[in-house]
This record gives structure tokens, sequence and C-alpha cells, in this order.
């Protein structure tokens, strides 16, 4: 019962008052018995949330309080997916929480409500979208959306891809070189991939980690790896990292070339995470300073040669690595965050003499190339040189696009 009320507890946490899945878990997690677990279980119903939510609306008339449908979507996972715990005793230790949550006259209703979803085939919705959107537990709207743009088939295929559970790092290039850390792990017998950025796909352990205290290596994934690429910074260059936090791909440039760069982020507490980037990596010529990339700085004008826009996005790119990304996302949001996107973006090309590169790690093209398109179209002396839609594989490449601007 104790992974199971860990688990629970953790997604009251999530669900009820907003707090993020990692942190929440990482807090928590050290007092259970089996770490990987409850972490199964947590991440496990986030993933699933949407199919949990149908199977709940075949299986129940009126929809129960917030914290009896947290421990139905938790009991209904783990009668799916997990073998481990035995079937009664997964549904007796969700009657005793609710007890403990004082819920007590609402025992005997998860009891059969549990034991009646084990005991059922809950049929599939017939429609194609709807069908796809439980089997793959992505809410609907996006689903007709990725559809629209990019096809059924191609729409099935990569919201189907596997969750990809290796880490991603790469050497500090001022400390050594990506055959000099293949050589350190090659001797501790650690297996590892190249990726096509220049890191290694790795498991992480002690001995990894060990690296990243050092500032040896860091953990960076490859599509941040990719937008710090497309920059193609020269030495001598004052280099603009508009929406920086944490850090990655500002200290990144500054290991690729000689530049100036200068890393902005609108919150204290996300500059402190680039300040600290730093000093673990050591040696960057990295000005860390606060500007809101939305409001325009008129110190900023003309003084960049290349401009960096990570831009603030809906992430539906990562939803493998932040399963909690779905519980808020809608498409109104999605329409939120395109003005941001548009007037960062704009704000970039007052500041910048050359290149801007503008990234999200987003699939949906409202936050990419409509954004792109319209700017070009507003703004005739640039334009576009290379622009890319990546979309998860399963092989560690998560959903990301890259736009390479010019001035004409």
């Amino acid at each position: 019962m104790n992974d199971l009320l860990m688990a629970f507890e953790v997604l009251l946490a999530i669900y009820k008052d907003g707090a993020y899945s990692n942190l929440e878990l990482n807090k928590r997690v050290n007092g259970a018995s089996n770490q990987a677990i409850v972490t199964r279980l947590v991440y496990g119903v986030l993933q699933k949330d949407v199919q949990l939510e149908y199977y709940l609306s075949k299986v129940t008339g009126k929809r129960p309080t917030k914290t009896v449908v947290i421990l139905l979507k938790l009991g209904m996972y783990t009668l799916t997916y997990i073998n481990s715990i035995p079937r009664y005793a997964v549904v007796d230790s969700l009657v005793t929480i609710c007890e403990k949550y004082g819920k007590r006259q609402l025992k005997g209703f998860v009891n059969s409500t549990l034991k009646n979803f084990d005991a059922s085939q809950i049929a599939l919705p017939k429609d194609k979208a709807e069908d796809l959107s439980v089997e793959a537990s992505v809410p609907l709207w996006l689903v007709k959306a990725y559809c629209k743009q990019y096809g059924f088939d191609r729409t099935k295929e990569f919201l189907s891809v596997e969750t990809f559970t290796k880490e991603h790092i790469r050497p500090n290039l001022k400390r050594q070189t990506l055959s000099q850390l293949k050589s350190l792990l090659d001797m501790q017998n650690i297996a590892y991939d190249e990726s096509v950025a220049g890191g290694l796909f790795i498991d992480n352990n002690a001995y990894i980690k060990s690296l990243s205290e050092k500032g040896l290596i860091t953990f960076q994934s490859m599509t941040s790896m990719m937008s710090a690429q497309a920059m193609e910074v020269k030495d001598g260059e004052r280099i603009l990292d508009m929406c920086a936090a944490p850090g990655g791909k500002s200290i990144y440039m500054s290991e690729l070339a000689d530049v100036a760069i200068t890393a902005c982020d609108i919150h204290e507490h996300r500059l402190q995470l680039i300040r600290d980037y730093i000093n673990r990596m050591g040696g960057a010529n990295i000005t860390v300073q606060y500007n809101d990339g939305a409001v325009f700085n008129e110190e900023f004008v003309g003084k960049f040669d290349r401009t960096l826009c990570d831009v603030p996005c809906s992430g539906l790119g990562v939803v493998g690595k932040k399963a909690d990304i779905y519980l808020t996302a809608s498409f109104e949001k999605c329409q939120e965050l395109a003005k941001l996107q548009y007037e960062i973006l704009c704000n970039a090309s007052r500041y910048t003499k050359k290149r801007i590169v503008y990234s999200t790690c987003t699939t949906l093209r409202e936050e990419n190339y409509n954004i792109v398109g319209r700017f070009v179209k507003e703004n005739k002396e640039w334009k576009v040189v290379k622009s890319q839609q990546y979309l998860p594989d399963g092989k560690g490449q998560d959903g990301f696009f890259i736009a390479v601007l010019e001035r004409a």
C-alpha cells in the first residue's frame, strides 16, 4: 500500500494544487519502498490521463469528487499496466486510502467501480480521431489539429512512438572532445549511442552524474544543441540569447566560438540558474541580464550580430519528458503563446544585424510556421533560409521546430 499511497499523494498535489510532476516526485519519492514503481505509477497516470478519463466516463455516472477521480485513475492505470501488484491488493489499498482521506462513505463506490472496471472490456470509440485520442492518450482537440496539419496516418505514427528514456549528454568542449568523452565511458564499460547533434544517448548513473558535477559534461537535449548549432556563431561576434534560462544554449555557443553572449530572462530565479550553469561549466564570456523579450529594449537596437529566440511555447513536442503538459494544454493557450512569440521575434529583428534562429519544442504550426511566415511577410528585409519541423521518433528526437532567418 505504501507505494500506491505515495503515488496518490504525488498525483493529488499535481491534479489539485498544480504542482510540477518532476519537482513533486523528487520531493516525496525518497520515502517510498520502491521508488521505481512510484515513479512509474505517477508518470503513467499522467501520460494516460486522456485514456483514463475515457474509461472513467464509461464506468461511472455522475462524476465523483476530484480526490476520488484521482484514486480511480490510479487504480485503473495500475490494473491495466502494472502486473507486479496483485489485483486484489490494488483495490484493497485504494479503498483504504479513500477512507484515510476522509471519503469513508465512498469506500463501497471505489471498491465496486474498480472491480467492475477490472472485469469489463471497454469498447473504444468508432470515430478514427476519437479512437486515436484514447489509444494514444492525447486530447481530442490536439489529435484533430494534428490530423489537419499532418494527415491521419502521419499523426498516428508519431503519436504512437514509445517514450524514449535515455538521457542526452555532451562534452564541455573547453575541457574535452567528444572522442575523449567516449574513451572515458569505454573505460567504465558504459554503453552509449551517438546522436546526430554530436552528443551521446546514455542511461544515467553515478559516474555520469560525477562527470556532470565536475563540469566535464552537461545534460543537454539533442534539439537544444541543434538550435544553438543553427546560429553558426563566429569568433568576435556579439550574440543575444533572448530566452536563455537555464543557460544551456548560451554556454554551448560560447564553446563553439570565441563570442560575447548576452543571456536574458525575466525572472531572477531563472537568471540565477544561468549563473549557476556558467559556474559549473566555467570560462564562458556570458553576461547574464534581465530583459523581457516581449518588451522592446532600445538599448539593444543593432547591438548584436546574431540572436537566438528559443521562445516560450506549449511544449507539445516534449510530452514524453513532461507528462503533465496535456493537463493544462489548450488551443486557446497556444494562440496566446503565438502572440508572445511573434512579439519576441519582432523585437529580435530590431536588435540583430545578421541572423535570427527561431525555435520551439512544439509541433503545432500555429506556434511555428505561421509565426515565421507572418514575420517575413510583414518584414521584407528578412528572409527564411531554412526551416524544419521535427516530430518525435521514439529514438531520442523530440518534437521541435527550427527556422533560420537572415537579413535580405
